[in-house]
């Protein structure tokens, strides 16, 4: 098995915890905007430097005694079948352990929840549009609801994230129909869209919302009684008050 990128430390894609970040390769949707292109197409993921497992999880052995979780992200990770027996081998080193999903795959998610040892500590679920929208980026309008319902009833801590989309592809009625999909405890994170490395590269060209546009949409997402907040955002907060 091969990994498509690792990161020794992390202070961000874990909150609250000091995190390696192992990168897994392929992805079923086609976001335009997607800023991980190289971790998608099988063509790209080909020409691409891959890691064997077993170097980086002798790494993570050594480094027990510093770091305390390990994130798994891609690309999309339950499309790796070895991703059950990931989970398991990180947490009997001693680690917490971050899925990162896209939830395109209720099935995989009910699977590893199932277990006490392939269990995620935390999730993170990318909320891309709104349902009825998933067929414009290859995925599936109920797998994304599914997946959902499965995480919030799986008593597993989570966060749901969303991008904030530029020449108003993201809108506010997504905004109102994705926001029934979260519950209203755990944290819904909005941050810009950033050119640069898209998939298409038509959207490079596109510069990042504004910040008046992103605290809009976060606020409507506030009003329908959700934890939302800004992320990768200076000199701005926009959350819910306790």
């Amino acid at each position: 098995m091969v990994l498509a990128g690792f990161q020794k430390t992390s202070l961000i894609d874990y909150p609250g915890i000091l995190a390696a970040v192992v990168f897994l390769p392929y992805c079923n949707f086609r976001c335009p905007w997607c800023h991980n292109g190289n971790l998608v197409l099988p063509a790209s993921v080909a020409e691409a430097s891959l890691l064997p497992i077993q170097i980086i999880n002798e790494h993570l052995k050594k480094r027990r005694s510093v770091l305390e979780g390990v994130v798994i992200t891609g690309g999309e990770p339950t499309l790796t079948r070895e991703l059950p027996e990931m989970i398991q081998y990180y947490k009997m080193l001693g680690y917490k352990v971050k899925l990162d999903t896209n939830g395109s795959r209720p099935e995989v998610l009910e699977y590893i929840f199932a277990r006490e040892t392939t269990r995620p500590d935390y999730i993170a679920l990318d909320l891309k549009l709104a349902p009825h929208r998933y067929p414009e980026i290859g995925g599936n309008e109920e797998s994304i609801k599914k997946s959902s319902i499965i995480i919030q009833e799986s008593g597993i801590a989570h966060e749901y994230r969303t991008i904030v989309l530029p020449q108003g592809y993201l809108t506010e009625q997504d905004i109102k129909i994705i926001a029934q999909l979260v519950d209203e405890k755990s944290p819904w994170y909005f941050s810009p869209f950033k050119p640069g490395t898209c998939l298409d590269s038509t959207w490079n060209s596109f510069t990042e919302p504004a910040v008046e546009e992103i605290v809009h949409l976060t606020e409507i997402a506030l009003s329908h009684g959700k934890t939302a907040y800004l992320r990768g955002i200076k000199n701005k907060t926009c959350q819910a008050k306790p």
